[in-house]
């Protein structure tokens, strides 16, 4: 399944909003925070971009079985690969709380990198239903 190049702008316009609340979540955090709190961001961050890559992946392998199939039905090893996904994150977190190394927050925040680079588009999405066509 091809995207559309519409897709394709957006889904690089997330990426890019992604990684910059990444980094600005990291400056923040090595100004005002510990050690342990950048470390947190910084493997928040990691984890929610190889969640966002094994997601779709697995979502556009699944996608192509299904569609490549004559029964329409969804195939149960990759459709479990999905849920593994889960345990490999939960697990790198529990490994990271367990050595006391990464702070919770923060890591919490660099996993909710995602969400902010959404934000960023959505803001820009408004911005540009509010802003007249003539003035770009």
């Amino acid at each position: 399944m091809q995207e559309n190049p519409d897709e394709q702008s957006l889904n690089r316009r997330v990426k890019r909003n992604t990684l910059l609340f990444l980094i600005a979540a990291l400056a923040i955090s090595l100004r005002l925070g510990s050690v342990e709190v950048v470390a947190g961001v910084a493997l928040g961050g990691v984890l929610a971009i190889l969640n966002q890559r094994l997601l779709e992946g697995g979502i556009r392998s699944l996608l192509s079985q299904v569609v490549a199939s004559d029964t329409g039905s969804v195939p149960a090893w990759p459709a479990s690969k999905l849920m593994v996904r889960y345990l490999i994150v939960a697990l790198c977190f529990g490994i990271a709380l367990l050595t006391g190394l990464f702070h919770p927050v923060g890591m919490a925040i660099g996993f909710a990198s995602f969400v902010g680079g959404v934000m960023i588009e959505a803001g820009y999405q408004i911005y540009l239903v509010l802003t007249p066509n003539g003035s770009e």
